[in-house]
């Protein structure tokens, strides 16, 4: 028979919303001034068998994430900012085809790894600032890149930051130094 204290917390610290790291593979540089990342809703959608003169019976269906979304310092040469713009213009209607092929030379880490997609890992800390688990985002790639305003009537000298959203296949959860969790 179960104890009623193996239902409780091990461990009773609360989880930190300061203390994380962003690692992106292909942008480096993002991750370097990254100030805000999010582990993004999940949903679990349904579908409805009708059944004869009764209500439908809801069954599980297809798990839906919402997209990733970051905030980071923009570095004065724009350097990781251009990371991503040029990112998202080879995957999108480059000027012409060579700006895709360079795009896709220099990230052809593996041959059978798309250098259009990337890996990232939102590793977060503990209250000892040491690693407890990571979220891996498999398959990532930019979908929007915010605007970068210019203001000369603003009174303090707010540093730029920009807003970047992804789109992924899936994202896991995974202790460190143990196995992974589903999600």
């Amino acid at each position: 028979m179960a104890n009623w204290y193996d239902d409780q917390l091990s461990n009773k610290n609360y989880l930190s919303p300061i203390g994380f790291l962003f690692v992106l593979d292909k942008a480096r540089k993002v991750s370097f001034l990254c100030q805000q990342a999010d582990i993004p809703e999940m949903t679990l959608g349904e579908v409805q068998i009708p059944t004869r003169g009764l209500v439908p019976i809801p069954v599980e269906g297809n798990m839906r994430y919402s997209q990733l979304t970051i905030n980071f310092i923009v570095d004065e040469n724009l350097e990781n900012y251009l990371q991503l713009h040029n990112w998202m213009r080879a995957l999108g209607t480059p000027q012409d085809f060579t700006e895709r092929k360079v795009w896709r030379e220099k990230y052809a880490e593996h041959p059978s790894r798309d250098p259009r997609f990337s890996d990232a890992t939102l590793q977060v800390l503990n209250n000892n600032n040491n690693a407890n688990f990571d979220v891996v985002f498999k398959d990532l790639f930019p979908t929007s890149l915010s605007t970068l305003s210019f203001d000369v009537t603003q009174t303090d000298n707010d540093y730029f930051t920009a807003t970047a959203t992804f789109q992924y296949t899936l994202y896991e959860i995974r202790r460190v130094n143990s196995q992974t969790r589903r999600t």
